[in-house]
């Protein structure tokens, strides 16, 4: 059984240094967050304790960053998704903090990146209706000291949604 006869040594890990076991955890995990260790042991032909001594050890370091639900937004009258591209006013390294640490202050703001090209910021914003999304930007987003312009797009269809990552 791999490890369990030479011992697992976590200390010999590095970021680029994650042997198949280890990948073969993590492509398992993040498609089935709620595997039992006895589950995943016997996918990946280990020992429980063995896994779960990996699994601790890819947690301790940042490899996975958390456990969570998907949840079904239309399901919750979340109903527009709209993808807004938004241009800073200034772009001094204190207001970009500040414009940052507002973006994420705020639940209907879901994504939020620094990009480059003609703006500064993509976000990825969900609300129930148009309604919403005007509250949203008259009343939290154009309010934020700094922003500038701001280009939405609305979504029309989702063909693929992912927090599977290629590895």
């Amino acid at each position: 059984m791999g490890d369990a006869r030479r011992g697992y040594d976590p200390s010999r890990h590095s970021m680029k240094q994650l042997d198949d076991k280890d990948y073969e955890i993590l492509s398992i995990l993040q498609k089935e967050g709620r595997i039992t260790n006895a589950e995943l042991a016997k996918r990946v032909g280990l020992s429980p304790p063995s896994v779960l001594q990996r699994v601790r050890f890819l947690e301790r370091a940042g490899f996975i960053t958390g456990y969570y639900a998907h949840l079904d937004a239309e399901k919750l009258n979340l109903k527009i998704k709209v993808l807004a591209l938004v241009s800073l006013a200034l772009h001094q390294e204190q207001s970009l903090e500040k414009v940052i640490g507002s973006f994420r202050e705020i639940p209907e703001v879901v994504e939020c990146h620094h990009v480059s090209g003609e703006f500064d910021f993509l976000l990825k914003i969900v609300v129930e209706d148009m309604r919403a999304y005007e509250a949203l930007l008259r009343e939290k987003i154009l309010r934020i000291k700094g922003v500038g312009q701001i280009r939405s797009s609305f979504v029309l269809g989702s063909f693929k949604e992912s927090t599977v990552l290629p590895i």
